[in-house]
């Protein structure tokens, strides 16, 4: 037998307003596609920016800076249209260049300095011995290079409770059983 009672929530408004809404509030929305949408959205309903951002909740000068991205060259946008490893910040500031051949130079030159990523910047993995082994020698050092002649009692008493802190976590590091007690 079928359902007598259908769960639902009604919802008065504008369709497209309520869309748009509900994909901003989704994690996996690109810049491109969000700043796609607030465009067809403004020019389905011939809104303002100010009366686009009472719509969506968020500040008039942010919904101008995600427009900024409609800007960007077709081919700029087809690229970052499925990729959420660029920034939206990023795209806002090639955006900002006044011609299109500036905003391809830019977009060229994010795209070198995103691919010569050093491999020592590569992720590190927690539980690999080897590289946490590195980080800590690494940190040790970087402690023994600090001059603290110059700071305020202050300062000096919040390093010195953060090594306090690091001390803590070494010795359950190094004795789980006794952190356990």
């Amino acid at each position: 037998m079928g359902l007598t009672t259908l769960p639902a929530i009604f919802v008065e408004g504008n369709p497209s307003e309520i869309a748009l809404v509900e994909n901003l509030l989704r994690q996996d929305l690109t810049s491109v596609e969000e700043a796609e949408a607030l465009q067809r959205l403004k020019d389905e309903q011939q809104y303002s920016d100010e009366q686009l951002s009472g719509v969506i909740g968020k500040a008039r000068t942010t919904v101008s800076d995600i427009m900024l991205i409609n800007r960007l060259p077709v081919a700029i946008r087809d690229e970052c249209r499925g990729d959420h490893k660029i920034g939206k910040n990023v795209l806002i500031e090639i955006a900002r260049k006044k011609q299109e051949r500036g905003m391809l130079t830019a977009w060229d030159t994010y795209k070198d300095k995103r691919d010569k990523t050093p491999a020592g910047r590569q992720k590190r993995d927690p539980n690999n011995q080897a590289q946490a082994l590195d980080a800590l020698v690494k940190t040790a050092a970087k402690i023994s290079d600090i001059d603290n002649s110059a700071w305020t009692d202050d300062e000096k008493e919040a390093y010195r409770a953060a090594l306090i802190n690091l001390q803590t976590a070494i010795e359950s590091f190094l004795n789980p059983a006794s952190a356990l007690a």
